[in-house]
């Protein structure tokens, strides 16, 4: 059976997508977010800073070898991704703030992440001679799909407020053909080494329960609400990880750096879901 993720369904999908998000959205949210920056600004930085050094600690706590330390530290300081912005639309919380956050921390991270794989080099004595980012192609992927299908959905809208009715049979639709896509690859996919990938799994649970806490906590600390702390959470939950493995896999020969961002991408979903579905149900926070 061909792989669904080699052909023209898995952009289509993505795109159509983001389209339906966009369908949801208008100029207005995001120019709330523009004047009142707290949340972009707190998101920001615990994404780019708070993170990565999250992950430092813990690698070291856990004394891992050199390769997957940087693998931990990658994934720690790997943006959000399309996956953020999907688990937050569907879960009702702050669509426009995850999808500014994406597109922020996904264009500083073009910078930094090299930066913090030098510091866990130098933590852990990994050895490397040069650390590349695919700049070319993570700007093509965040603007041709989630910027430009956002834009021409947010157009749609404008033009014709009736549009807005499509929102979610369109997320409806592209999300679960989606996620069957999704499915399918993973099944397909080889299996990692036992050994190493059982040494991250509980590195990368801390570094999820050190996500879910920042993310809530800062933000609530700081008097963000309710709907901006758990999109906040999320963001920093669910990580663009295969950014981390093309940018990992270029920097090492071997494929224990790897092991951690699929070990943690294989475990970031659920807290995510369960932070929005308490988000949702839990009868609290208009705040």
């Amino acid at each position: 059976m061909a792989n669904p993720t080699e052909g023209p369904l898995l952009p289509l999908l993505m795109f159509g997508l983001m389209l339906g998000m966009g369908l949801s959205l208008t100029w207005g949210d995001f120019r709330r977010i523009a004047q009142v920056p707290t949340s972009i600004i707190v998101g920001t930085l615990l994404q780019l800073v708070a993170m990565p050094m999250a992950g430092v600690v813990i690698a070291k706590v856990y004394s891992l070898p050199p390769l997957l330390t940087v693998g931990l530290v990658v994934c720690a300081a790997c943006p959000g991704g399309l996956g953020s912005n999907v688990f937050v639309h569907f879960g009702r919380a702050h669509t426009a703030l995850s999808i500014s956050l994406t597109a922020i921390a996904t264009l500083v991270t073009l910078l930094t992440l090299p930066l913090w794989i030098r510091v866990a080099q130098s933590t852990a004595g990994a050895q490397v001679d040069s650390v590349e980012v695919p700049l070319f192609a993570t700007a093509l992927e965040l603007g041709g799909f989630t910027i430009l299908p956002i834009l021409v959905g947010m157009g749609l809208r404008s033009v014709r407020a009736s549009a807005q009715k499509w929102e979610r049979p369109i997320t409806a639709f592209s999300g679960l053909g989606l996620f069957g896509v999704l499915l399918i690859d993973n099944l397909d996919r080889p299996n990692p080494p036992t050994e190493l990938f059982l040494l991250s799994l509980v590195p990368c649970l801390w570094l999820l329960a050190s996500a879910g806490v920042l993310g809530l906590g800062i933000p609530r600390l700081l008097g963000r609400s309710w709907a901006d702390s758990v999109t906040i959470a999320v963001e920093l939950c669910v990580k663009n990880a295969l950014l981390g493995m093309v940018v990992v896999a270029t920097a090492f020969q071997e494929i224990d750096a790897t092991i951690p961002l699929f070990a943690y991408s294989t475990l970031m979903a659920p807290p995510a879901i369960l932070m929005l579905a308490i988000y949702r149900f839990w009868p609290r926070q208009s705040a």
